[in-house]
This record gives C-alpha cells, structure tokens and sequence, in this order.
C-alpha cells in the first residue's frame, strides 16, 4: 500500500502521475478508405479486362497450344481440388468461412486428417513418422497455413482439451496465451485479453472479446457460460477482428468449432466419475442417412456433481456445483458437389448451480488509507452486535460464525437459491461454390434464460431475499452472407454482410425479509426503534416525550417489500464488410480489410413495486408520481399539510397509530411515537427508492467503421515475418439511473502488432512471438458521474456507479506460442506465454478504493495504475507423452499429459483496491492412462489443480471468493 502514501496528492484522493503520458497517434481514416477503395476497384477491373486483353492481342499457334495444354491442366487440377474438397465435407473437415475457427491436427498430425476413421488415421500416423506435418486454419478461399496468417494466433485441438476434460471456457482458455475467462456466474463472467476487457457486467454492452461458436458470433457474453463438448479445436485470435465477417471485435475472439457430420459410421462415449459424486457422460453417434447426399451427427453431454463448500443452513446445497445437460444434432446435405448444407440445433435444459453468494468474511479493517478511522455504521460486526440479531440467533455470531467460514470452510445463508440457466439455437450453413467463387450463408438464432434469487446478507437471517439479475427473455437472430473469390493470382477476397438483432429483457430484484429493518437501519433508527432499556425517550423545544419498543414497526418498515427495476434492451447491427489478401509477390502479401456497421441500440426502464409486503401504510403517498399506498409526512413524521387535507391519507395514518401504537387517531401520537413512524418511514423509502413509470432512454445510432492492414513476408519456408495495424470502434450504448438517461460513448481501439512466425531445428519446434501495441480511446467500464436525481433533490452533488467511459487506456507487450515435437522420443509439447503491461493513461472518474472512503472526495484518480485484471507474466505450458506398450496382445499406448499455468499478481477489484491484490498462483491439471491406439478403448486417472492451489477468485478488504479445491476422477472412452 506504499504507492498510496507517496505524498499529499493521494491524500486528497489524486494521482501524483504526470499529466504528460502520451495520447495515442491518430491515424488518418482517410488512407484506410483509400486503401480499400483501390483494391476493390483494381479487382474488379483486373477481373473485367482480362478478357478484353486475351482477344485484342494476337497469339502464335504454339503460343496458343501451350495455352490450351496449360489450361487443360489447370481445369484438371481444379476439378481435383474440387472433389478433395467435396471428400473433406463428407469426412467433417470442410473449409469453414473466413475468420470462423480453424482446426488443428495433434502436432504430428495433418489437420485434414483429424477426423478421419481411427483406423485411417493410424494408418496415416505411421506413414508419416518421418514428417511433423504442419498445422492449418481453415480459412476461404483456401486452407492457410497457421504460420502465414498475419496476426497472433493459437490453436488447440478438441483431443487435447478432452483429455483433461477441459470443458468450461475457464479451463479451455488457460490452454492458449493471454486470453483468461475472468470468474463470475453464467451472466457476470466475462473474457480479457492482452489485459483489457475485464470489467463489471452490462448486458446492452457488446464483448471486447468475441466468441464463435460453428461459425455463430455470440453477441452477448452468457451465451458461452455453458459446457462446451464434442469440441473439434478452438482457436484464439488476437487484436481487432471483423473485416473477415462475423461480428465485429476490439481486443480479439475465440472460435470453438464442433465436429462436423460425416458419411463415415461414428459411435464414441466418455464416463467419468470424480470427486464430490461427480457424473460426466458424453457420447457422439453419427454417419450416412443415404451416401453422398445426407449424414448427421449427435452428441449428447451430461455434468452433474455436488461442490466443494456447503451451506450450513441447509446442507443439501453446495458451492461450485455441476448441473449441467446438453446436446446437439446436425445434417449435413450434400446434394450436389458444389452445394453443401449444415443444420445444427442444440439445447441446455435448465440447470441449477451455486455461484453467488460466495464470499468468506474476515474483520473489516479499522483504519483507512488515510489514517482515519474507518465508518463501520453499516459493518456486519455493528450489525450482528444488535440485540434483535443476538436474541433472535443465540448460537449465531460475528466472531463464531460469520467471520472465516465460521472455521468450517462453509456458508450460512437461508435465503441463497440456485441460479437457474438454459439456452437453446440453431442454424443453417450453406456454401455454393458458383464456379466464380463461393457463397455462404449462415442464418442463426439463439435464445437465454437467467434467474438469481439471492440472499444479500449471507447470514442465516431474514434479510434480504430473491434479488439480484435476472434474464426472463433473451433472443439473437444473426444472417451472414458473404462471398469469397479470387482474381487469378494476385487478390483473394472476402465480402459480405452481416446482420445481428439482440432483444432482451434483464430484471434487477430486490426483495426484503423479516430481520431486514433492523439489518439495514442507521444506529439512529434501530435505537428509536428498539432501544436497549425498552423506552424511546425524545426532547424537542424543552418537551420530553417516550415510546416503548415498536419492534413490529422495524420489521414491518421493509418485510416482504420487492421492487424491480427491469431494462428493456433491443441492439441492431447491421453490416458490410470487405478482406483482401493481395499477393504483391511471392514472399510479399499484404491483407486488407474494411467495415462499416450501422448501429441501433435502445435502452428503456421503468422502476416499480412488485410486492409491498407488510409495510404498505409506512410508504410515502406517492413517489414520482406512482401511488404507493401510505401518506406523507416529514421526517420527524408529522403529516405534511397536503396529508392533512386529504382524507385518505389522514385514515391511513390512523391506521398505523392504532396498530403499532394502540391509538385511534394519528392526531393522538406524541412526538417520540411519531419520530418513530418517520424513521420507520425513511427506512422504508430509502430503499423503495425511485419509482417510475417507462422511460425510452437515449437512443445510441451511429455508423461505425473498422480497418485492417496486415503486411506480411515470407523470408523463406520456416521464416514469416508480418506487421499488422488494425481499428475498431465497439458500439456505445444508453442506460438510466433514477429515470435520468444517460449515454455511453463508443469504444475506439487502435492496435499495431509486429511478429515472427518460424520453426526451427528441422522443424521440430515451432515458435511464434510478436510485440503488440494497443491503444483504447473512451474505455467502457464502470465509473462515476453525478445522479442527477439525487442530487436534485437533495441539493448538493450526489454521485452513483454507471457503465461509462474512461478516456485512456494503453496495452502492450510480447507474445510467445509455440510447440515441440520429436525432440524428446515420445513426447511433444505445447506452450505459450506472455508478458503485459495494461494501464490507464487517462481516468479520473473512478469509484473510491474502499480503503479510502473516508475521502470526501467523491471520484478517484486512476491514471497510470494497471487495469483489474491484468497480469504482468502469463505461461502454460501443455506437454504429452505417449509410448506403444503390448498389452493383450494389441497395439495400445501408455499416455500421460498435464497442463501447468501461471499466472504473475495482479488486483480484482475494479477500483483497483490494495487489498484485492490475487497473489502469482499456478494450477495443473493432468491425466495419466493406458489405451489402444485405435481409440477404441481408453481408461485415464484425470487430476483438476492437482496441488491443490487455493488462490481466491477475488478479494476485498474484508471478504474473499474460495477458488476450487483439488478433484480427482476415474475417465473411460472408447468407440463402438
């Protein structure tokens, strides 16, 4: 904590940093459009003129004949490739779209050869013992090699993830570089990379870093919380990304591809049974319906398991557990050689699983960071202390039970529920080849469901209860066309557009219990309410007055209350897009590529009262206009002259002084019990809040271009070198607070990227490194602003927490990917790291640190300090080995594999909290078993966090979230 005592500055809650940290270089829109203009135009004249040019020149008759012969070839040659092709799409291998997720062979392995028969393959493993084959991207119009594609790319194959039953995007990721899933529940977790993108949640706001699934972009970040099975490879892209089709991304994108349907008879199944009576179960049957013209494929995924922390209060539920249901099936139809046509539909029934709610508690500390005592009004320890609480609960306390998981590692909540999540969709591929290039279509819908009931105290009391997010409508229907071609050997291009409708509905509970009054009441009201000796004494202008205990009048003042605060969310996106890859000379070729999106977004919200609970005559008449069922009356309670004059409120207050005080008329309180009602009443109100009827909010419209241009060289056949500057803007977006709406600016990102891409010692060892660059202009997190409600009504500036923008944040770095084969007998190796530096170059509008609260100063200055999140030195490394043994008389294998990764410290909370610092952890997961090489039968011993690493996911200055334990299971595969 010594950088926050570096002198007077921090003091006042500012940053001593120089204002003279250096913006970024605009560079001129102008060149891109130029750029992307020329080629279109020099394309489309090269492909018009040719024609012209062979007919005006006159051509020898040998001249002629060698033309015809070359011709003839060259019409053989594409025949040929055509039915290559052809054979591929019946094998489940066919090219995928640009910039949809390629598909990587183990390292010894061609890719096209991965989802060939067993039996092939093994064939194919020992013709090419002697050759290390080289790993591909499927990409239009060809297949590429991975080390020729101008930008920082991984690829990890479904085998590898499998095998350490890496399912969850958490467990996938820490397999490829510098890409991390950040923790949270199927509607909060989101994905960085390179440092940025780690930020609280906002459904109307669009990823940083995109997810692909079968070609499908995911436009919203929970559509990927689910398990991810049948996997064929995925592949991480890093930097902008859009220009290729798709949907349009700042940081980079993740692409998971499936496997494919094909004409070849497949049955396989996977049992696991682990730790915490833990079930997982996959299977995948498929081949021909009727050959060459229709095959299909089905997989199915169970994952069902108790976790690892129990809740006290009803020991049947358990933290981190697993309910998890899945399946697909696809038809492939090939009606034709040139038309092929995937249908896909998938489905996760409703799960129930425990994430929220799962902090540990250890004592709040009592000094801040600027060595005042800290408020703890509002503590648990301040809290609990009460009377109510220690009468209520006698075995139940700060110190035995609340603090440290009550030294039994457990929770204690009554109210904790299940999240409940389910999502469904499908979609339809068609590619054409016309002769004149090849056209896709992919038309495709998603829907989701999210529910959270929480219980906001994480105590055994009635406080809070059936809050927090919830999902009740969500639905995405995207249509991509695009059409690939080239112009004989100088420019392969793809163009298209692209079109993305996301509706949503997102609730916001809140919902109160019993012991919520005396929980969420100031030591003024609780002492009114229920003081210690039983009489509420009060002296106003000499006048002393008393009031017995109104513990009914506490409890009423919020029991049962529920408010909700829906956003109705509707964002359009509609698309153009433009890639070349212009073929300069043979070791020179330079991409580039051009979009432009139209974006519609809309935001509207109302606020109101789904339950009033026991309270309803404690509530003000009215607020903002909406009729709340109780009267007004000032703070002290005393009706306000308009509640005199109206009957109706005048009978309500009657009410409540005969049932809380046993008198007939309000008139008749004395001032102590009416003080009481008003507090009573300014509880109640507080957190009631604002209501409001539906507000539209601000629309957010604007056209948005991105561009791209990636030089790359090929010095030889084992060196590539490449430079790659790309530009997107992500969309901004409206929200309200208090019925005010406001808007967030565009995101705008610059990124610049300079690599090598080689393999070395005869091939044995691939290395890919680069130094990337990336500059971000109004980053869209949370920050905060003014309330304007707030602070109208109470006439002084009163700040809240929104989605907004912080003007600068600078990323950049070295990237290291590689792997290793053949060097170590029977073993080959992935690995991949990295080293980043992610800062804020310019935010000052942060919330508070909770260290220095007791500032009076409402923001904080963040300029200069490291983005939450972001990890100095990231590595994992993934190593093989596998060795024929004669066992049984077949040819089997011994195999073992892990997984190790490493991450350096880095801070959780996004005020960037000196105690929320998550110290450098590593994690391993590995796998050790013995099969036959034809994968007909495979029996593994499969260890998660095999050392048991019990980082924490997060941590605050008084709280933290257990990271999960060691896991161990038993694993069978095999194939019918």
């Amino acid at each position: 904590m010594k950088d926050y005592f570096a002198g007077d500055a921090w003091a006042q809650g500012q940053n001593p940093v120089p204002e003279t940290i250096s913006r970024r270089r605009k560079l001129s829109t102008c060149v891109a459009l130029t750029v992307a203009g020329v080629s279109m135009a020099a394309a489309l004249n090269v492909q018009a003129a040719a024609p012209k040019k062979t007919a005006r020149k006159p051509v020898a008759t040998k001249v002629v004949s060698e033309l015809e012969l070359e011709n003839q070839r060259l019409r053989q040659e594409l025949q040929a490739a055509k039915q290559r092709e052809l054979d591929l799409i019946k094998k489940g291998v066919a090219a995928a779209p640009a910039g949809a997720a390629g598909t990587a062979a183990p390292a010894a392995t061609a890719a096209a050869e991965s989802e060939a028969p067993a039996e092939e393959l093994a064939q194919n493993e020992e013709n090419q013992k002697g050759d290390l084959g080289e790993v591909v991207v499927r990409a239009r119009p060809r297949l590429q090699k991975l080390k020729d594609i101008p930008n920082s790319t991984s690829v990890r194959t479904g085998e590898e993830l499998h095998k350490e039953l890496a399912m969850d995007l958490g467990d996938i990721l820490k397999r490829a570089g510098n890409v991390k899933w950040n923790y949270g529940n199927a509607r909060t977790s989101s994905l960085s990379m390179r440092g940025v993108g780690q930020q609280a949640q906002t459904d109307a706001m669009d990823p940083s870093v995109g997810t692909i699934v079968d070609n499908v972009p995911y436009a919203y970040n929970p559509l990927t919380s689910f398990d991810h099975y049948d996997i064929d490879s995925i592949q991480v892209e890093r930097g902008p990304q859009g220009t290729d089709g798709g949907k349009n991304v700042s940081l980079g994108r993740v692409n998971i591809n499936t496997k494919r349907p094909t004409f070849n008879r497949e049955a396989t199944y996977s049992a696991t049974y682990g730790q915490f009576n833990t079930y997982i179960g996959d299977a995948a049957l498929g081949g021909a319906v009727i050959d060459n013209f229709l095959a299909w494929r089905g997989a199915f995924h169970v994952n069902k398991g108790e976790g690892a922390t129990k809740n006290l209060y009803n020991t049947d539920q358990t933290w981190y557990n697993r309910d998890r249901l899945a399946g697909r099936i696809q038809f492939l139809l090939t009606p034709t050689e040139n038309i092929s046509t995937l249908i896909r539909f998938d489905a996760n029934p409703r799960g129930e699983e425990f994430n929220n709610g799962n902090s540990f508690f250890k004592p709040t500390p009592t000094i801040s960071a600027n060595g005042g005592l800290t408020n703890l009004n509002n503590d648990a320890s301040t809290r609990l202390a009460r009377r109510w609480f220690v009468q209520g609960n006698p075995e139940y306390s700060y110190q035995k039970n609340y603090l440290y998981g009550g030294g039994q590692n457990a929770f204690n909540q009554d109210a904790q529920a299940a999240l409940i999540t389910a999502s469904k969709g499908g979609s339809v591929e068609t590619n054409w080849d016309t002769g004149y290039g090849k056209l896709t279509s992919i038309t495709a819908y998603r829907d989701f469901e999210f529910q959270a009931r929480n219980d906001g105290d994480s105590t055994p009391f009635d406080v809070q209860k059936n809050g927090g997010g919830a999902v009740p409508d969500f639905r995405q229907l995207s249509q991509e066309l695009k059409f690939a071609s080239k112009v004989g050997d100088l420019v392969d291009y793809t163009t298209g557009i692209y079109l993305n409708d996301r509706k949503m509905i997102k609730g916001n509970r809140v919902g109160f219990g019993s012991d919520a009054g005396a929980w969420l009441a100031n030591n003024t009201t609780y002492n009114a309410l229920v003081p210690n000796n039983g009489i509420y004494s009060l002296t106003s202008g000499g006048v002393t007055t008393t009031s017995v205990s109104n513990r009914a009048l506490l409890s009423d003042s919020l029991n049962g209350l529920h408010t909700d605060n829906p956003y109705y969310i509707h964002n359009k996106t509609a698309s153009a897009f433009l890639n070349a890859k212009w073929h300069i000379t043979e070791p020179l070729t330079v991409e580039t590529g051009l979009r432009f999106n139209i974006e519609n977004r809309r935001q509207s919200t109302d606020k109101f009262i789904t339950n009033n609970g026991f309270g309803t005559l404690l509530s003000p008449f009215q607020v903002n206009g909406k009729a709340t069922g109780g009267f007004d009356t000032n703070t002290n309670g005393t009706l306000t002259a308009s509640a005199l004059a109206d009957s109706t409120q005048v009978a309500r207050a009657n009410q409540v002084a005969l049932k809380y005080f046993g008198i007939s008329t309000y008139s008749a309180l004395n001032a102590a019990q009416k003080q009481q009602v008003g507090y009573a009443k300014t509880l109640r109100s507080g957190q009631m809040g604002l209501l409001w009827d539906r507000e539209p909010g601000k629309p957010f419209r604007s056209t948005q271009p991105g561009y791209q241009v990636r030089p790359s060289y090929k010095f030889n056949e084992d060196y590539t070198g490449y430079v790659s500057w790309g530009y997107n803007e992500k969309a901004g977006l409206s929200q309200t607070v208090n019925s005010v709406s406001y808007l967030v600016e565009p995101e705008k990102t610059n990124s610049f990227e300079i690599g090598l891409k080689s393999t070395l010692f005869d091939r044995a060892l691939t290395l890919n490194t680069d130094f990337f660059w990336t500059e971000i202009n109004n980053y869209q997190q949370a920050v905060q602003v003014i309330d304007q409600y707030q602070t109208a009504a109470l006439g002084q500036d009163t700040y809240t927490s929104i989605t907004g923008n912080a003007k600068g944040v600078r990323a950049y770095g070295v990237e290291v990917d590689g792997s290793l084969v053949d060097t170590i007998p029977f073993t080959s190796v992935n690995f991949s790291g990295s080293y980043n530096e992610a800062f804020y170059t310019d935010f000052k509008n942060s919330s508070k640190p909770a260290e220095w609260n007791n500032l009076s100063a409402s923001t904080f200055d963040l300029t200069g300090q490291t983005l939450p999140g972001a990890a100095k030195f990231t590595f994992s490394i993934s190593p093989e080995f596998r060795y024929p043994v004669e066992f049984l008389g077949g040819k089997n294998e011994f195999h073992t594999s892990f997984t190790t990764s490493f991450t350096s410290s880095y801070k959780s909370d996004v005020a960037l909290s000196e105690y929320s610092v998550i110290p450098a952890n590593t994690t391993t997961d590995l796998s050790i078993g013995i099969g036959r090489r034809d994968k007909a039968f495979d029996v593994s011993l499969v260890a998660k966090n095999i050392f048991n690493n019990q980082t924490p996911y997060a941590k605050t200055w008084n709280s933290w979230q257990p990271g999960i334990p060691q896991w161990f299971a038993l694993t069978v595969n095999g194939k019918f």
